[in-house]
């Protein structure tokens, strides 16, 4: 090679180098204004996805919480929906029909509430994104929108610790998301876990215990327009009451009281039950404060009782109807009614101790619980239906449920769980909302009450402590 070729031949490796040092910077700075794009696209598609995740999952939990008001947290709204679930599995069973229609709203309402934050699940796994937000596997699954009842089902938790499990992972996902919020600088949001504003629940109304010596306890109570009435009966002991009387329904004694709709409590007084008078077999109680009982005589004959108001003896008066144990008598509008077992009917009108047999009676003053118990409640025609329901374990709820059109629905927790209160042992209620349920505690006997003036809207809550 002569010197013309090496001259030329250094001018291009030094033409080459110098476009590789003016090109390298030039290709590096071009492929990291590229990786610079693509990141902050990258980082805005997932800001999207967060904020899409975000609204998904408030709109998700806030359809799991059902009915539930908001004053209620996470927990205790699970458990309410729980419970919900178990009562309306038997699609033949007359007496939770309306509770199974509701639970079909509330199952389609949850579907579409669910559907975006499924929608967003599959797409994050199709797409592999980095992102991680603690869904729990429950709402991440999409709903059956063909049959959103079932996948509502599926989704709600079967037992206390079920529910336990659930909140714990939605609570999880609250906190991964606001993590992944906090990463991307964006405010924190809250999803519908913690209850928000009052909660009270209903003060247990204590009633005073009978003698000791009193066995087989009984409690009634009745709401009054001023106060509820109690009658508390109970036997004597088993032994003295086998050796001197035949019929074991003569070894009662009967107790009164009432409690103001303050909660005020006054002492309990004895009934005198006259000596020709062998047992009562039921009381009513009369807007006058005034109380009727029916039971047999010593001829085993019908005979009927008035103890006016604040009196412990009472007015005595035969009776034709066929009265044994089992007989009722009510207060109904324009006088008292007994009922025999044989099917008979007996009117006694303007406070007179005469009855005479009628075809029908007015209806009564006091509208009590049906056979489907406080879970069915009280109805009232034109007005609505209160009910009471729960267990010791879940605690208790009560439920306003208005005709259409007259209002919403009131869902209030009215016992927490673990209160020992086993059952709802009656429910009554006067057509002016004024209401009374008697609880089944610890002991033998029902010895707690819980009020309402207003068809349970609200319920006498405890005093705020000093």
């Amino acid at each position: 090679m002569d010197r013309d070729e090496e001259i030329l031949l250094g001018k291009r490796r030094k033409r080459v180098w110098i476009g590789l040092v003016v090109s390298v910077p030039f290709l590096a700075a071009m492929a990291g204004g590229v990786w610079f794009f693509l990141d902050k696209r990258r980082e805005a598609q997932n800001e999207v996805i967060v904020e899409n995740v975000t609204g998904a999952a408030f709109g998700c939990v806030a359809s799991v919480r059902g009915d539930a008001p908001e004053a209620w947290g996470l927990e205790r709204a699970l458990e309410h929906m729980s419970r919900m679930e178990r009562v309306t599995r038997d699609a033949d069973d007359p007496t939770t029909r309306e509770e199974r229609e509701r639970f079909a709203r509330l199952a389609e309402d949850a579907a579409n509430g669910c559907e975006e934050l499924g929608r967003l699940m599959i797409g994050a796994q199709r797409d592999e994104t980095e992102l991680y937000f603690g869904v729990p596997a429950r709402l991440a699954q999409p709903p059956d929108q063909g049959d959103p009842e079932r996948w509502f089902r599926r989704v709600m938790p079967k037992s206390r610790a079920e529910v336990l499990e659930l909140t714990r992972q939605i609570r999880t996902m609250a906190e991964q998301i606001n993590a992944r919020r906090t990463e991307r600088q964006l405010m924190a949001q809250q999803l519908p876990i913690e209850g928000r504003g009052p909660s009270e629940l209903a003060r247990m109304v204590e009633l005073t215990a009978p003698p000791r010596d009193r066995e087989r306890v009984q409690t009634e109570v009745w709401p009054l327009p001023d106060y509820v009435f109690v009658v508390r009966r109970g036997s004597i002991p088993a032994v003295p009451c086998d050796t001197r009387f035949i019929n074991r329904a003569s070894c009662f004694n009967e107790f009164v009281q009432t409690v103001s709709w303050d909660g005020e409590v006054s002492e309990l007084r004895a009934l005198t039950r006259p000596e020709r008078v062998t047992y009562w077999s039921a009381f009513t109680p009369t807007p006058d404060g005034g109380l009727w009982a029916v039971g047999l005589d010593a001829r085993n004959r019908g005979i009927v009782g008035r103890y006016p108001p604040g009196e412990t003896e009472p007015a005595l008066a035969p009776i034709d109807a066929e009265v044994n144990a089992a007989t009722n008598i009510v207060a109904v509008a324009g006088g008292v009614a007994i009922f025999p077992t044989d099917g008979s009917a007996w009117l006694s009108e303007d406070g007179a101790l005469a009855f005479a047999r009628v075809e029908t009676t007015p209806p009564p003053l006091i509208v009590k619980m049906g056979r489907g118990g406080a879970d069915q409640g009280v109805r009232f025609e034109g007005l609505g239906t209160l009910s009471l329901f729960g267990s010791e374990d879940a605690g208790w709820t009560s439920r306003f449920s208005p005709v259409e059109d007259d209002g919403d629905e009131v869902l209030l927790r009215v016992i927490d769980a673990n209160r020992r209160v086993r059952e709802v042992a009656a429910l009554r209620s006067l057509r002016s909302g004024k209401a009374v349920a008697l609880l089944q505690r610890f002991h033998e006997s029902p010895d707690a009450i819980i009020l309402s003036e207003d068809f349970g809207r609200t319920w006498l809550a405890d005093p705020p402590s000093e």
